[in-house]
């Protein structure tokens, strides 16, 4: 658990390859109600409380959004909570990374998710895309780093699960250790 963060919404995001070792991200729906609208995020949401644990809410919201099973997916590691900014919602999300056989077959949710976005693991470890931008929120102005791949700016809190993921596969070995 994020210090500070024990009263915060928990939430689950699953970081699925496939054999290929592309990843699947997706574009938020437009939704004013919702702080990261038109996002580029990896698939997930809030761990509800029929949900056994936020791996079953990860596995769960990957199905409802996009419509893979990881049912027999094998689970390859848990990484670090990351938590919203102060200046966002307070949320905490635990990131699960799943390897899936085959290609699967993708059929969007379109009140969630408008868009999916392959991107291959080998152009997030050569840091292809890496820049920052400047980010206006609230009457806050400020440089983020991002990756912008093929049009599609991954940055925030994704960008953090994506870069926790490159520090363990550069340095453990390629191993992703279940915490």
């Amino acid at each position: 658990m994020v210090q500070g963060m024990e009263d915060a919404r928990q939430a689950a995001v699953a970081v699925v390859l496939r054999p290929n070792l592309d990843i699947i991200f997706i574009r938020r729906a437009d939704n004013e109600r919702d702080p990261w609208s038109g996002h580029i995020a990896l698939p997930g949401g809030r761990v509800d409380p029929g949900d056994a644990s936020a791996e079953a809410a990860a596995r769960r919201e990957v199905f409802e959004e996009v419509g893979i099973d990881l049912g027999d997916a094998p689970l390859l590691g848990r990484m670090n909570q990351v938590a919203s900014p102060s200046l966002a919602p307070r949320i905490a999300v635990t990131p699960f990374v799943f390897r899936v056989a085959g290609d699967p077959e993708v059929s969007m949710d379109s009140s969630e998710v408008a868009a999916v976005h392959w991107f291959g693991l080998e152009r997030l470890l050569g840091g292809e895309g890496r820049g920052r931008f400047q980010y206006e929120y609230r009457g806050h102005s400020m440089m983020l780093p991002c990756v912008e791949l093929d049009g599609q700016r991954i940055w925030g809190m994704t960008l953090r699960v994506v870069d926790e993921l490159i520090e363990r596969l550069s340095t453990e070995g390629g191993h992703l250790p279940v915490e």
